[in-house]
Protein backbone atom coordinates (compact mmCIF):
# COMPACT_ATOMS: atom_id res chain seq x y z
CA UNK A 1 0.00 0.00 0.00
CA UNK A 2 1.06 3.13 -0.92
CA UNK A 3 1.39 5.29 2.52
CA UNK A 4 3.11 8.33 1.15
CA UNK A 5 -0.43 10.11 0.39
CA UNK A 6 -4.24 9.01 0.13
CA UNK A 7 -6.72 9.95 -2.75
CA UNK A 8 -10.11 11.84 -1.40
CA UNK A 9 -13.14 10.15 -3.71
CA UNK A 10 -15.65 12.69 -3.81
CA UNK A 11 -19.21 11.84 -5.15
CA UNK A 12 -23.09 12.78 -4.58
CA UNK A 13 -24.23 8.92 -4.02
CA UNK A 14 -22.54 6.10 -3.05
CA UNK A 15 -23.66 2.44 -2.07
CA UNK A 16 -25.12 0.70 -0.41
CA UNK A 17 -27.77 3.31 -0.77
CA UNK A 18 -27.19 4.15 -4.39
CA UNK A 19 -26.15 2.24 -7.36
CA UNK A 20 -26.47 3.83 -10.53
CA UNK A 21 -23.49 4.06 -12.90
CA UNK A 22 -21.21 6.38 -11.68
CA UNK A 23 -21.35 4.55 -8.65
CA UNK A 24 -20.67 1.25 -9.84
CA UNK A 25 -17.61 2.97 -11.90
CA UNK A 26 -16.40 4.46 -8.60
CA UNK A 27 -16.44 1.07 -6.52
CA UNK A 28 -14.63 -0.26 -9.01
CA UNK A 29 -12.10 2.65 -9.65
CA UNK A 30 -11.33 2.01 -5.66
CA UNK A 31 -10.91 -1.41 -5.66
CA UNK A 32 -9.23 -0.83 -8.59
CA UNK A 33 -6.46 1.50 -7.18
CA UNK A 34 -6.55 -0.54 -4.21
CA UNK A 35 -5.10 -3.40 -6.27
CA UNK A 36 -2.14 -1.22 -7.15
CA UNK A 37 -1.38 -0.01 -4.08
CA UNK A 38 -3.07 3.82 -3.96
CA UNK A 39 -5.42 3.78 -0.65
CA UNK A 40 -8.97 5.78 -1.39
CA UNK A 41 -11.21 7.41 0.77
CA UNK A 42 -14.82 8.25 -0.34
CA UNK A 43 -16.55 11.16 0.61
CA UNK A 44 -20.29 11.43 0.28
CA UNK A 45 -23.50 13.82 1.12
CA UNK A 46 -25.90 12.21 3.46
CA UNK A 47 -29.57 13.25 4.44
CA UNK A 48 -28.38 12.39 8.64
CA UNK A 49 -27.59 16.12 9.78
CA UNK A 50 -24.42 14.36 11.33
CA UNK A 51 -21.25 13.57 10.31
CA UNK A 52 -20.71 9.12 10.09
CA UNK A 53 -18.47 6.91 8.30
CA UNK A 54 -19.20 3.34 7.32
CA UNK A 55 -17.48 0.86 5.08
CA UNK A 56 -18.15 -0.65 1.82
CA UNK A 57 -16.27 -3.57 -0.01
CA UNK A 58 -13.23 -2.43 2.02
CA UNK A 59 -12.94 1.37 1.44
CA UNK A 60 -13.80 3.80 4.50
CA UNK A 61 -16.68 6.07 3.62
CA UNK A 62 -16.96 9.42 4.93
CA UNK A 63 -20.47 11.61 5.12
CA UNK A 64 -21.60 15.11 5.63
CA UNK A 65 -24.75 16.68 5.58
CA UNK A 66 -26.40 17.40 2.50
CA UNK A 67 -27.13 21.23 1.79
CA UNK A 68 -30.93 21.23 2.61
CA UNK A 69 -30.34 20.67 6.44
CA UNK A 70 -28.29 23.97 5.95
CA UNK A 71 -25.84 25.28 3.62
CA UNK A 72 -23.34 26.92 6.26
CA UNK A 73 -22.96 23.78 8.39
CA UNK A 74 -23.42 21.48 4.95
CA UNK A 75 -20.43 23.11 3.73
CA UNK A 76 -18.34 23.61 6.69
CA UNK A 77 -18.19 20.18 8.00
CA UNK A 78 -17.23 19.01 4.18
CA UNK A 79 -14.20 21.32 4.59
CA UNK A 80 -13.49 20.07 8.08
CA UNK A 81 -13.42 16.40 6.35
CA UNK A 82 -10.90 17.72 4.16
CA UNK A 83 -8.40 19.74 6.66
CA UNK A 84 -8.31 16.10 8.19
CA UNK A 85 -6.52 14.82 5.60
CA UNK A 86 -3.39 17.20 4.44
CA UNK A 87 -1.76 16.31 1.21
CA UNK A 88 -4.20 14.29 0.23
CA UNK A 89 -5.34 13.93 -3.96
CA UNK A 90 -8.94 15.74 -4.03
CA UNK A 91 -11.08 13.47 -7.08
CA UNK A 92 -14.55 14.74 -8.05
CA UNK A 93 -16.93 12.27 -9.21
CA UNK A 94 -19.85 14.33 -9.62
CA UNK A 95 -21.55 17.97 -10.21
CA UNK A 96 -24.27 18.79 -7.97
CA UNK A 97 -25.43 21.09 -5.43
CA UNK A 98 -24.31 18.48 -2.55
CA UNK A 99 -21.01 17.79 -4.85
CA UNK A 100 -20.08 20.61 -6.99
CA UNK A 101 -18.30 23.87 -7.98
CA UNK A 102 -18.81 24.89 -4.19
CA UNK A 103 -16.83 21.69 -3.18
CA UNK A 104 -14.18 21.98 -6.16
CA UNK A 105 -13.57 25.40 -4.67
CA UNK A 106 -12.69 24.63 -1.30
CA UNK A 107 -10.33 21.43 -2.05
CA UNK A 108 -8.48 23.99 -4.52
CA UNK A 109 -8.38 26.83 -1.36
CA UNK A 110 -6.87 24.30 0.59
CA UNK A 111 -4.30 23.97 -1.59
CA UNK A 112 -4.86 19.82 -2.49
CA UNK A 113 -4.46 18.60 -5.40
CA UNK A 114 -7.73 18.45 -7.36
CA UNK A 115 -9.01 15.99 -10.47
CA UNK A 116 -12.36 16.18 -11.48
CA UNK A 117 -13.73 13.36 -13.72
CA UNK A 118 -17.00 14.57 -15.56
CA UNK A 119 -19.48 11.61 -15.59
CA UNK A 120 -22.50 13.24 -17.80
CA UNK A 121 -23.79 16.03 -19.76
CA UNK A 122 -24.54 18.28 -16.55
CA UNK A 123 -21.95 20.60 -16.35
CA UNK A 124 -21.97 21.81 -19.87
CA UNK A 125 -25.55 21.38 -20.70
CA UNK A 126 -28.09 23.05 -19.03
CA UNK A 127 -30.67 20.38 -20.08
CA UNK A 128 -27.76 18.01 -19.36
CA UNK A 129 -28.64 15.92 -22.47
CA UNK A 130 -26.22 17.05 -24.36
CA UNK A 131 -29.56 17.21 -27.22
CA UNK A 132 -30.24 20.20 -28.71
CA UNK A 133 -33.75 21.57 -28.77
CA UNK A 134 -34.15 17.98 -27.69
CA UNK A 135 -33.94 16.86 -31.07
CA UNK A 136 -29.67 16.41 -32.22
CA UNK A 137 -26.58 15.80 -30.39
CA UNK A 138 -25.07 19.39 -29.64
CA UNK A 139 -21.48 20.43 -29.84
CA UNK A 140 -21.61 21.16 -25.81
CA UNK A 141 -20.06 25.04 -26.70
CA UNK A 142 -21.54 26.83 -24.31
CA UNK A 143 -23.31 29.85 -26.03
CA UNK A 144 -25.53 31.70 -23.85
CA UNK A 145 -28.10 32.90 -26.72
CA UNK A 146 -27.99 29.22 -27.86
CA UNK A 147 -28.55 27.73 -24.34
CA UNK A 148 -30.65 30.11 -23.07
CA UNK A 149 -33.27 29.32 -26.17
CA UNK A 150 -33.01 25.06 -25.63
CA UNK A 151 -33.50 25.18 -22.20
CA UNK A 152 -36.44 27.36 -22.92
CA UNK A 153 -37.34 24.63 -25.32
CA UNK A 154 -37.23 22.31 -22.94
CA UNK A 155 -39.22 24.07 -20.45
CA UNK A 156 -42.18 23.99 -22.42
CA UNK A 157 -41.99 27.53 -25.01
CA UNK A 158 -42.25 27.71 -28.46
CA UNK A 159 -38.85 27.30 -30.27
CA UNK A 160 -39.61 30.77 -31.63
CA UNK A 161 -40.52 32.37 -28.07
CA UNK A 162 -37.33 30.28 -26.85
CA UNK A 163 -35.07 31.92 -29.21
CA UNK A 164 -36.54 35.28 -28.18
CA UNK A 165 -36.61 35.05 -25.36
CA UNK A 166 -32.97 33.56 -25.22
CA UNK A 167 -31.85 37.39 -26.39
CA UNK A 168 -33.04 39.29 -23.91
CA UNK A 169 -30.74 41.32 -21.75
CA UNK A 170 -29.26 39.51 -19.02
CA UNK A 171 -30.43 41.23 -16.19
CA UNK A 172 -33.94 41.57 -17.30
CA UNK A 173 -33.57 37.46 -17.59
CA UNK A 174 -32.13 37.41 -14.32
CA UNK A 175 -34.95 39.59 -12.51
CA UNK A 176 -37.94 37.60 -14.78
CA UNK A 177 -36.70 34.11 -13.60
CA UNK A 178 -37.37 34.74 -10.00
CA UNK A 179 -40.31 33.59 -10.26
CA UNK A 180 -41.80 30.21 -9.15
CA UNK A 181 -43.48 29.05 -12.25
CA UNK A 182 -41.95 27.42 -15.51
CA UNK A 183 -42.74 30.67 -17.39
CA UNK A 184 -40.41 32.58 -15.02
CA UNK A 185 -37.63 29.49 -15.50
CA UNK A 186 -38.08 29.82 -19.15
CA UNK A 187 -37.73 33.85 -19.28
CA UNK A 188 -34.67 33.15 -16.73
CA UNK A 189 -32.86 30.99 -19.53
CA UNK A 190 -30.49 33.58 -20.60
CA UNK A 191 -29.27 34.51 -16.80
CA UNK A 192 -29.03 30.85 -16.49
CA UNK A 193 -26.77 29.84 -19.48
CA UNK A 194 -24.44 33.22 -18.63
CA UNK A 195 -24.23 31.54 -15.03
CA UNK A 196 -23.14 27.91 -16.08
CA UNK A 197 -20.28 29.76 -18.55
CA UNK A 198 -19.20 31.39 -15.22
CA UNK A 199 -19.43 27.84 -12.89
CA UNK A 200 -17.54 26.58 -15.85
CA UNK A 201 -15.23 28.86 -16.20
CA UNK A 202 -14.55 28.22 -12.47
CA UNK A 203 -14.21 24.82 -12.50
CA UNK A 204 -11.54 24.93 -15.50
CA UNK A 205 -9.40 27.18 -12.76
CA UNK A 206 -10.13 24.95 -10.02
CA UNK A 207 -8.95 21.49 -11.31
CA UNK A 208 -5.66 21.01 -12.00
CA UNK A 209 -7.04 17.53 -14.23
CA UNK A 210 -10.20 16.88 -15.76
CA UNK A 211 -11.31 13.63 -16.97
CA UNK A 212 -13.52 12.44 -19.69
CA UNK A 213 -14.87 9.08 -19.87
CA UNK A 214 -15.76 8.58 -23.39
CA UNK A 215 -14.14 10.36 -26.19
CA UNK A 216 -17.41 12.89 -27.57
CA UNK A 217 -17.57 14.23 -24.13
CA UNK A 218 -13.49 15.33 -24.34
CA UNK A 219 -14.45 17.34 -27.30
CA UNK A 220 -17.45 19.48 -25.44
CA UNK A 221 -14.77 19.86 -22.81
CA UNK A 222 -11.87 21.11 -25.06
CA UNK A 223 -14.38 23.10 -27.19
CA UNK A 224 -15.14 25.17 -24.05
CA UNK A 225 -11.58 26.10 -23.62
CA UNK A 226 -10.36 23.18 -20.72
CA UNK A 227 -6.88 23.14 -21.72
CA UNK A 228 -5.00 20.64 -23.94
CA UNK A 229 -2.64 19.53 -20.90
CA UNK A 230 -5.72 19.32 -17.92
CA UNK A 231 -7.56 17.06 -19.98
CA UNK A 232 -7.73 13.32 -20.40
CA UNK A 233 -9.42 10.52 -21.93
CA UNK A 234 -10.14 7.66 -19.47
CA UNK A 235 -12.82 5.38 -20.58
CA UNK A 236 -15.04 3.48 -18.38
CA UNK A 237 -14.24 -0.41 -17.54
CA UNK A 238 -15.74 -3.56 -16.19
CA UNK A 239 -15.27 -4.18 -12.35
CA UNK A 240 -12.92 -7.20 -11.35
CA UNK A 241 -15.68 -9.05 -9.96
CA UNK A 242 -18.32 -8.62 -12.95
CA UNK A 243 -15.58 -10.28 -15.68
CA UNK A 244 -14.68 -12.80 -13.40
CA UNK A 245 -18.49 -13.77 -13.37
CA UNK A 246 -18.54 -12.92 -17.04
CA UNK A 247 -16.00 -15.59 -17.92
CA UNK A 248 -17.97 -17.91 -15.78
CA UNK A 249 -20.92 -17.39 -17.71
CA UNK A 250 -19.69 -17.92 -20.96
CA UNK A 251 -17.59 -21.09 -19.95
CA UNK A 252 -20.68 -22.23 -18.48
CA UNK A 253 -23.51 -21.79 -21.74
CA UNK A 254 -21.27 -23.22 -24.36
CA UNK A 255 -23.15 -25.10 -27.59
CA UNK A 256 -25.69 -23.72 -29.71
CA UNK A 257 -28.31 -21.17 -29.05
CA UNK A 258 -31.37 -22.34 -27.38
CA UNK A 259 -34.05 -22.26 -29.76
CA UNK A 260 -37.52 -19.88 -29.68
CA UNK A 261 -38.34 -16.14 -30.31
CA UNK A 262 -35.76 -13.27 -30.36
CA UNK A 263 -34.78 -13.12 -26.95
CA UNK A 264 -34.19 -9.02 -25.59
CA UNK A 265 -33.19 -7.79 -22.41
CA UNK A 266 -33.18 -4.08 -20.96
CA UNK A 267 -31.37 -3.10 -17.84
CA UNK A 268 -31.25 -0.10 -16.61
CA UNK A 269 -33.67 3.15 -15.19
CA UNK A 270 -36.96 4.07 -15.64
CA UNK A 271 -36.12 7.63 -17.13
CA UNK A 272 -37.51 9.09 -20.85
CA UNK A 273 -33.79 9.44 -21.96
CA UNK A 274 -33.35 5.79 -21.60
CA UNK A 275 -35.57 5.26 -24.70
CA UNK A 276 -37.46 1.61 -23.45
CA UNK A 277 -40.46 3.17 -24.95
CA UNK A 278 -38.98 3.33 -28.54
CA UNK A 279 -38.22 -0.52 -28.36
CA UNK A 280 -41.72 -1.34 -26.97
CA UNK A 281 -43.28 0.67 -29.62
CA UNK A 282 -41.31 -0.99 -32.65
CA UNK A 283 -42.52 -4.54 -31.26
CA UNK A 284 -45.96 -3.63 -31.07
CA UNK A 285 -45.59 -2.01 -34.98
CA UNK A 286 -44.68 -5.60 -35.63
CA UNK A 287 -47.53 -8.06 -34.16
CA UNK A 288 -46.62 -11.16 -36.19
CA UNK A 289 -42.66 -11.30 -34.96
CA UNK A 290 -41.57 -13.35 -32.86
CA UNK A 291 -39.58 -12.14 -29.80
CA UNK A 292 -39.53 -11.42 -26.09
CA UNK A 293 -38.84 -8.07 -24.72
CA UNK A 294 -37.70 -8.09 -20.83
CA UNK A 295 -37.07 -5.06 -19.04
CA UNK A 296 -35.47 -5.19 -15.43
CA UNK A 297 -35.44 -1.71 -14.30
CA UNK A 298 -34.68 0.90 -11.74
CA UNK A 299 -37.40 3.36 -10.79
CA UNK A 300 -36.60 6.30 -8.43
CA UNK A 301 -38.82 9.55 -8.39
CA UNK A 302 -42.45 10.36 -9.85
CA UNK A 303 -40.69 11.22 -13.32
CA UNK A 304 -39.15 7.57 -13.37
CA UNK A 305 -42.82 6.07 -11.99
CA UNK A 306 -44.69 8.52 -14.67
CA UNK A 307 -42.32 6.90 -17.19
CA UNK A 308 -42.72 3.16 -16.16
CA UNK A 309 -46.87 4.19 -16.10
CA UNK A 310 -46.36 5.05 -19.57
CA UNK A 311 -44.33 1.86 -21.11
CA UNK A 312 -46.45 -0.06 -19.73
CA UNK A 313 -49.75 1.72 -20.79
CA UNK A 314 -48.19 1.27 -24.45
CA UNK A 315 -46.61 -2.57 -23.87
CA UNK A 316 -50.92 -3.13 -22.96
CA UNK A 317 -51.46 -6.70 -23.28
CA UNK A 318 -48.69 -8.15 -25.54
CA UNK A 319 -47.70 -11.06 -23.62
CA UNK A 320 -44.42 -10.60 -25.77
CA UNK A 321 -43.34 -7.23 -23.79
CA UNK A 322 -42.23 -8.53 -19.61
CA UNK A 323 -41.32 -5.50 -17.25
CA UNK A 324 -39.78 -6.78 -14.11
CA UNK A 325 -38.04 -5.77 -11.35
CA UNK A 326 -34.21 -4.60 -11.42
CA UNK A 327 -31.86 -7.39 -10.28
CA UNK A 328 -28.91 -7.65 -8.05
CA UNK A 329 -25.72 -7.37 -9.83
CA UNK A 330 -24.58 -10.74 -9.26
CA UNK A 331 -27.48 -12.06 -11.30
CA UNK A 332 -26.60 -10.09 -14.44
CA UNK A 333 -23.75 -12.12 -16.27
CA UNK A 334 -26.18 -15.02 -15.98
CA UNK A 335 -29.14 -13.60 -17.15
CA UNK A 336 -27.37 -11.50 -20.03
CA UNK A 337 -25.99 -14.78 -21.53
CA UNK A 338 -29.42 -16.18 -21.74
CA UNK A 339 -30.54 -13.63 -24.22
CA UNK A 340 -29.56 -12.53 -28.03
CA UNK A 341 -29.08 -9.29 -27.60
CA UNK A 342 -28.66 -6.25 -25.11
CA UNK A 343 -30.74 -3.06 -25.78
CA UNK A 344 -29.84 0.47 -25.10
CA UNK A 345 -32.48 2.70 -26.77
CA UNK A 346 -31.17 5.90 -25.69
CA UNK A 347 -32.00 9.00 -26.68
CA UNK A 348 -29.40 11.47 -25.32
CA UNK A 349 -25.69 11.79 -25.10
CA UNK A 350 -24.81 8.69 -22.96
CA UNK A 351 -21.11 9.32 -21.19
CA UNK A 352 -21.23 5.29 -21.22
CA UNK A 353 -23.10 3.09 -20.76
CA UNK A 354 -21.34 0.79 -18.46
CA UNK A 355 -23.99 -1.75 -19.34
CA UNK A 356 -22.66 -1.67 -22.80
CA UNK A 357 -19.10 -3.02 -21.80
CA UNK A 358 -20.68 -5.20 -19.30
CA UNK A 359 -22.42 -6.77 -22.15
CA UNK A 360 -20.01 -6.98 -24.41
CA UNK A 361 -17.45 -9.00 -21.41
CA UNK A 362 -20.47 -11.28 -21.05
CA UNK A 363 -20.73 -12.03 -25.06
CA UNK A 364 -24.43 -10.09 -25.70
CA UNK A 365 -24.58 -8.70 -28.99
CA UNK A 366 -25.55 -5.29 -28.45
CA UNK A 367 -28.50 -3.31 -30.18
CA UNK A 368 -27.71 -0.02 -29.35
CA UNK A 369 -28.72 3.68 -30.16
CA UNK A 370 -26.17 5.39 -32.89
CA UNK A 371 -25.42 8.32 -30.76
CA UNK A 372 -22.98 9.31 -27.69
CA UNK A 373 -20.84 6.69 -26.11
CA UNK A 374 -22.73 3.89 -26.86
CA UNK A 375 -21.61 4.39 -30.78
CA UNK A 376 -18.12 4.93 -29.18
CA UNK A 377 -18.43 1.27 -27.67
CA UNK A 378 -20.03 -0.67 -29.95
CA UNK A 379 -17.97 -2.29 -33.33
CA UNK A 380 -20.59 -3.19 -35.50
CA UNK A 381 -18.41 -5.29 -37.31
CA UNK A 382 -18.17 -7.46 -33.73
CA UNK A 383 -19.95 -6.44 -31.45
CA UNK A 384 -23.66 -5.39 -32.46
CA UNK A 385 -25.71 -3.33 -34.08
CA UNK A 386 -26.39 0.73 -33.94
CA UNK A 387 -29.88 2.19 -34.71
CA UNK A 388 -31.14 5.75 -35.22
CA UNK A 389 -32.33 6.64 -31.82
CA UNK A 390 -35.59 7.11 -31.14
CA UNK A 391 -36.87 6.11 -34.66
CA UNK A 392 -39.24 3.62 -34.38
CA UNK A 393 -39.36 1.82 -37.95
CA UNK A 394 -35.60 1.60 -37.95
CA UNK A 395 -36.04 -0.21 -34.38
CA UNK A 396 -38.66 -2.21 -36.22
CA UNK A 397 -36.70 -3.39 -38.67
CA UNK A 398 -34.07 -4.00 -36.88
CA UNK A 399 -35.37 -6.13 -34.37
CA UNK A 400 -37.42 -7.84 -37.15
CA UNK A 401 -33.92 -9.03 -38.93
CA UNK A 402 -32.45 -10.35 -35.77
CA UNK A 403 -35.52 -12.27 -35.32
CA UNK A 404 -34.76 -13.97 -38.71
CA UNK A 405 -31.73 -14.27 -38.04
CA UNK A 406 -30.74 -14.70 -34.15
CA UNK A 407 -26.93 -13.59 -33.16
CA UNK A 408 -24.80 -16.07 -31.62
CA UNK A 409 -23.40 -15.41 -28.78
CA UNK A 410 -19.80 -14.30 -28.59
CA UNK A 411 -16.46 -16.90 -27.87
CA UNK A 412 -13.52 -17.50 -26.60
CA UNK A 413 -12.29 -14.73 -23.81
CA UNK A 414 -13.61 -10.86 -23.35
CA UNK A 415 -12.23 -8.48 -25.28
CA UNK A 416 -12.99 -5.34 -22.71
CA UNK A 417 -11.53 -2.76 -20.80
CA UNK A 418 -11.45 -3.21 -17.21
CA UNK A 419 -11.58 -1.31 -14.07
CA UNK A 420 -7.99 -2.19 -13.33
CA UNK A 421 -7.29 -0.69 -16.77
CA UNK A 422 -9.44 2.61 -15.36
CA UNK A 423 -7.61 2.58 -12.17
CA UNK A 424 -4.12 2.36 -14.46
CA UNK A 425 -5.24 5.68 -15.89
CA UNK A 426 -5.60 7.74 -12.43
CA UNK A 427 -2.78 6.55 -10.01
CA UNK A 428 -0.72 7.10 -13.12
CA UNK A 429 -2.47 10.79 -13.14
CA UNK A 430 -2.05 10.95 -10.05
CA UNK A 431 1.41 9.98 -9.47
CA UNK A 432 1.91 7.19 -7.91
CA UNK A 433 2.38 4.09 -10.71
CA UNK A 434 4.47 4.11 -13.22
Amino acid sequence: MNDRVEVLQATAWYPPHHMGGTEVYLTGLVAGLSDLGVRSRVLVPSGDATSARYTHAGAEVMTYPARDGGEAASLDTFEALLRAHPGAIYHQHAWTPDCGGDHLHIARRLGLRTILTVHTPNLNCLRGTMMLFGAEPCDGKILPSRCGACWAQGRGAPRAVAQAVAHLPVSLSRQAGRGPSRLATALGARAMAFDRLATFAQMTEDADHVVAVCGWLQGALGINWVPHSKLLLSRQGVSGDFLDQAVAARDGSGGPRRPGPLRLLYLGRWHPVKGVDVVVRAIRAAPQVEVELTVHAVCAGREEESYRDHVRALAGDDARIRLRDPLPRAALPGIMRDHDALVIPSTWMETGPLVALEAQAVGLYVLGSRLGGIAELVDETRDGQLVAAGDVPAWTAAIKALAESPPAPASGPPRVRSMRDAAGDMARLYGLAA
